[in-house]
């Protein structure tokens, strides 16, 4: 999909949901492929990063009347499905009518843009979320942050006028500071502070840790809870586990992969096997496994730019004379 125009019509709406051209636009996009309701829910979802009301506090009759009123206003659709949403809530027996198939994700879709009326409203960040794809903003003090596939960062409407602090809610983001003497850099991310003058860095929040990387400048990584920090400087990694105190510090050549989502480049100089695995999960999104633990040493010489997985699997193999099975969402070494 064109990642910047999509998201742009989903940041537009949860901006201003009321607007008719915005809904009409949303309502049409999600239309075009069912995989972009996900890709919208997700973003509601972390718009205010507020959960849900419970379900014994939601007002079941009242909402469903806001849910049909909203109806009213969106585009035209095929008249069964307008009919059946349209329709009263259902009772404690209620009567199933058999949907045809080719509808229930349009309906889905309408469904998504009338209950995100009663819980959206305009909150105080600009929320950016990449779903498949990888994507960058330019922040208005002259800042750029690249966002990695699955990944959600909030920035303040007032960002720059007083202070200057991003979040990253999940997924990975890479810095591009600009420098500002007098008003430092901030990153929050769970768990974890990164506080900057004028660098550039890498972000990783995982499920059980936060990972900084420089790839230029000064960085100071501490935890929000405990008085530890680190300062890191090019070419240094700091992994800072959730409700953690430990920082472990990592010193990476300048052939490391972290930045590969970025670049596009996967780079194996003389790297065993093992690190070979670890950047295909970072950058393919696989599970890999290495069945011969005997293989784990073997040693990589390539590289790799912006090549579909196969093709980097069929090299491998043949590079280091080994069996590689690929299988869905696994791969295996042997």
């Amino acid at each position: 999909m064109n990642s910047k125009t999509d998201i742009d019509i989903v940041i537009r709406y949860l901006e201003n949901p009321e607007n008719e051209q915005s809904k009409r636009l949303l309502n049409d996009w999600i239309q075009q492929d069912p995989a972009n309701l996900d890709i919208f829910l997700d973003m509601r979802d972390m718009w205010n990063g507020d959960p849900l009301p419970a379900a014994s506090a939601f007002d079941t009759p009242g909402q469903w009347t806001k849910f049909s009123d909203a109806v009213d206003m969106l585009p035209v659709m095929p008249a069964e499905i307008k009919e059946m949403i349209a329709a009263p809530a259902p009772t404690a027996t209620p009567k199933v009518r058999k949907m045809p198939v080719r509808y229930w994700w349009a309906a889905a879709a309408v469904a998504a843009i009338a209950v995100s009326m009663v819980y959206l409203g305009p909150g105080k960040y600009k929320t950016y979320a990449t779903h498949q794809q990888i994507d960058s903003v330019k922040l208005n003090d002259g800042s750029t942050v690249y966002l990695n596939a699955n990944t959600v960062v909030k920035v303040p409407r007032d960002f720059g006028k007083t202070s200057r602090s991003v979040t990253i809610a999940k997924g990975e983001a890479f810095f591009d500071v600009a420098q500002r003497e007098s008003q430092p850099f901030t990153v929050d991310a769970p768990d974890v502070a990164i506080r900057v003058l004028g660098t550039s860095f890498n972000v990783k929040s995982a499920d059980k840790d936060v990972k900084v990387f420089v790839q230029t400048g000064k960085v100071s990584a501490a935890y929000k809870h405990a008085d530890k920090n680190v300062i890191l400087t090019p070419g240094l990694e700091a992994s800072l586990r959730h409700n953690g105190t430990d920082i472990q510090t990592t010193e990476h050549k300048k052939s490391n992969n972290i930045l590969a989502w970025k670049t596009r480049c996967l780079v194996f100089d003389e790297s065993p096997l093992s690190d070979v695995a670890d950047a295909l999960r970072d950058y393919y999104h696989v599970r890999v496994d290495i069945k011969d633990p005997k293989l784990a040493d073997a040693r990589l010489l390539a590289t790799f730019r912006d090549l579909p997985l196969d093709e980097v699997l069929d090299i491998i193999r043949k590079a280091l004379q080994i069996n590689i099975k690929h299988e869905n969402n696994l791969v295996e070494f042997y």
